[in-house]
């Protein structure tokens, strides 16, 4: 069996711009009265140290400014916003729906909480928000690439295509809404429109690596896997510590029989990820087909430390322990297997007894 990890859809850029005196200029004519306008002060400071990354100083300062206006929905907001650049969802999402509570109008409220539901795969709750965004301003593509974000990952791939479309139409440079789009055309089997968005969020954004990774991607399963290896390539001149993206080279390079070369790539995406269970596989498939068993048997052995019921590495472990006539090893996995897929162990079990190998597939 031959998986490959899905396709990469990217969510709308954060708007860091919100961290502006723009922003700051609306909390002061909120806050005006309050003397001697410490919310004000409190707000304008941690707005700086959010554009210097000091997040959890301005984090603090945040919290005492809403300590002195609760209501100001401002604060909320901008509160849920660094929330969310440290990758606290639980919080930003408390932030975001007192600000939304407090302004029920407030579209980047919306947005954001929308976000952090994406973020969190509670897409139902993702599409609400970016709805009422919508509904709020109409005409905001980056909410709509957001939702077609949520309606991809819930295999809603029409209802996508229409936002991403739609997102493209409002703001024609989207390079996010290409991307999606090309993805969820991939998902759909229409390999050219796949290949033209993704080719087109390039033009657009040269420097974006999950493009490449994606378009690497389709031409692999189009049989285009040397213009694929080019494609994976660049998108690790952009990011080169990214095992996704490692990890399919590896796939590449073991479709054109260069195991040595495959080898390597899912290594080097192992020492970035030593939890993607799928790498530890594909590199115990890669031993296997260059000759070393002894390898292929601990990586293995490794990919089911990290993920216990990964059924098709139990099947081929079994299987090298056939090949090594090491029965009783292949009979423990057998009995393991039979917990978790339990046709594919009666496939095992009949192997086992009648020495008879099945190919081994990769992930």
């Amino acid at each position: 069996m031959f998986r490959r990890k899905k396709l990469m859809l990217a969510a709308a850029p954060l708007l860091f711009a919100l961290f502006s005196s723009t922003f700051a200029s609306s909390v002061t004519n909120d806050v005006a009265y309050q003397s001697p306008n410490e919310a004000v002060t409190l707000n304008n400071q941690a707005v700086t140290l959010a554009e210097g990354h000091r997040y959890q100083e301005a984090i603090e300062l945040l919290q005492r400014a809403i300590v002195l206006r609760p209501e100001a929905a401002l604060l909320h907001y901008n509160l849920g916003r660094i929330y969310q650049t440290q990758n606290q969802l639980g919080k930003s999402i408390e932030a975001f729906q007192e600000s939304v509570r407090l302004d029920p109008a407030f579209t980047e409220a919306y947005h954001f909480l929308g976000v952090s539901y994406n973020k969190i795969e509670r897409y139902a709750d993702a599409i609400k928000c970016f709805r009422r965004a919508l509904q709020l301003q109409p005409d905001r593509a980056e909410s709509l690439t957001e939702l077609g974000f949520a309606y991809a990952k819930q295999d809603l791939n029409e209802e996508a295509v229409e936002c991403f479309k739609e997102a493209i139409r409002f703001k024609p440079d989207l390079a996010d809404a290409y991307n999606n789009l090309g993805v969820t055309y991939f998902k759909l089997g229409q390999i050219p429109e796949a290949i033209k968005s993704l080719e087109h969020a390039r033009c657009i954004e040269p420097d974006y690596p999950d493009v490449y990774d994606n378009l690497g991607n389709v031409y692999a399963q189009a049989g285009r896997v040397t213009e694929a290896i080019a494609l994976y390539q660049q998108a690790l001149r952009l990011t080169p510590d990214h095992p996704e993206t490692l990890n399919n080279l590896g796939l590449a390079y073991s479709l054109l029989g260069d195991n040595g070369s495959a080898i390597e790539a899912f290594e080097r995406a192992i020492h970035f990820a030593p939890a993607m269970a799928e790498s530890h596989y594909n590199l115990a498939y890669a031993f296997s087909k260059a000759g070393r068993q002894k390898q292929a048997i601990a990586s293995y052995k490794q990919a089911l430390l990290v993920k216990p019921d990964f059924a098709e590495a139990h099947n081929n472990l079994a299987i090298l322990y056939v090949q090594r006539g090491e029965r009783e090893l292949a009979l423990e996995q057998y009995a393991l297997l039979k917990l978790i897929n339990y046709e594919l162990a009666q496939k095992l079990f009949t192997l086992i007894y009648k020495d008879k190998i099945l190919n081994v597939g990769q992930r």
